[in-house]
């Protein structure tokens, strides 16, 4: 019978160029932490849930790092979810384009206020 693993992450209020180092940093930590538990269970569903609600800035540099995070979880069967987005990252999703990072939060279907 196929195991589910779910995860929980948060992101930080400023989720730009002047923050992406530390939080790739966290994020690469945590994933190291996962890695066991992932691989123990070969047959699962695995998912990442991030919570976007804190996201007040956000550039491409930060969406750069969701993309690369949502990749990185690829790798090891995992998916990405983004929970309560805030308006500012889904302006930002909008904005270049990437609105497939928001596949999945309840708030995904609202069109970004100005």
């Amino acid at each position: 019978m196929p195991t589910s693993a779910h995860a929980h992450l948060q992101l930080p209020a400023e989720l730009t160029i002047y923050t992406a180092a530390e939080t790739r940093a966290a994020w690469l930590d945590w994933l190291a932490s996962q890695a066991e538990s992932s691989r123990t269970a070969a047959d699962h569903d695995a998912v990442c849930r991030i919570d976007a609600a804190a996201v007040d800035q956000v550039d491409a540099a930060g969406l750069q790092l969701l993309v690369a995070m949502r990749r990185r979880l690829a790798q090891d069967a995992w998916s990405m979810q983004l929970l309560q987005a805030s308006a500012a990252l889904r302006r930002a999703c909008d904005a270049l384009g990437l609105a497939e990072l928001l596949v999945g939060d309840a708030h995904s279907h609202r069109a970004a206020q100005p």
